[in-house]
């Protein structure tokens, strides 16, 4: 078991260092205040996520690397993951997701079985990461055309003089200024339903659902999701109505940051609840 963990550790170390060494150089950017406001926070949210469940689940994972042989077929599934992680494009957006499928299959090389974990949570980060991108361009315009029309639609409800060309809000704010702002593919919330979808599928993995709740559970978490993204912009126009332009640009940039945490937290406690979870007043994990 420890010379197979150091040859894992070797090669896992020497695919990531050599391989991917355009990651690290490029990784102190990415997690600069900066970097994080220009590509924004919630994959590294889903990544940690992931890492924290595959510690909590680590005893289950040890277990089958202790009983774990070399198998012909994961030796075949693992060569490909390391054929796929080489040969896959080295795109900015996909870097990390495409190392982790490398080390993915270093680790089904040499622990087979001990592997299917680590491959679903590896899954669902990479479906976290493609899922917004894949969206944005096969609905981003209609998307945007949808935001910007039901932004309008309740801005107007609640008193605020806001038009529409397009996807350019325009209004006159309080301060004189004449704000027109640009309801953008990235603004559609695809970001934040990939991230919903991918710590849904980490609550069905531990807390699992009977799968007839599941399904309506998942649909109101999706609708939830779409409208705090309504709310996050519906806001930002708000303040930059009252306080001008650089309001809008405040919320827009951190306002995401405050609401889905707090929209997740809400959810995750229906989740529970449906679940058949008491441990919300006893303290205590029980299930009905």
């Amino acid at each position: 078991m420890k010379i197979r963990l150091a040859i894992w550790l070797a090669a896992g170390l020497a695919v990531s260092i050599i391989s991917f060494g355009e990651l690290w150089a490029k990784l102190p950017e990415w997690l600069s205040p900066e970097g994080l406001q220009r590509y924004g926070v919630f994959h590294w949210g889903t990544l940690g996520l992931c890492a924290l469940w595959l510690v909590l689940k680590r005893r289950d994972i040890l277990s089958r690397m202790q009983t774990s042989q070399l198998s012909f077929p994961f030796v075949l599934a693992g060569v490909a993951l390391l054929a796929l992680s080489t040969f896959l494009p080295r795109h900015d957006d996909f870097l990390v997701f495409v190392m982790l499928v490398g080390w993915l299959g270093v680790s089904t090389i040499i622990f087979s079985r001990a592997s299917i974990i680590p491959a679903i949570l590896v899954a669902i980060y990479g479906f976290s990461v493609a899922f917004p991108i894949l969206m944005m361009g096969w609905l981003g315009e209609p998307s945007a055309i949808l935001v910007t029309n039901t932004v309008v639609a309740i801005t107007r409800i609640l008193g605020l003089p806001v038009s529409s060309q397009g996807v350019v809000l325009q209004f006159n704010s309080l301060t004189g200024d004449t704000i027109r702002t640009a309801i953008v593919p990235g603004c559609t919330g695809y970001a934040t339903i990939g991230v919903f979808i991918a710590l849904f599928s980490l609550m069905m993995l531990d807390i699992r659902l009977p799968w007839k709740r599941a399904w309506y559970v998942f649909l109101l978490g999706l609708a939830g999701t779409w409208l705090q993204n309504i709310l996050r912009i519906t806001i930002s126009v708000a303040a930059g109505y009252y306080w001008g332009r650089e309001a809008v640009d405040a919320m827009h940039y951190n306002l995401a940051y405050f609401i889905f945490p707090l929209w997740y937290a809400l959810f995750a406690y229906i989740y529970l609840r449906q679940a058949g979870w008491r441990g919300i007043s006893t303290g205590k994990q029980q299930f009905a």
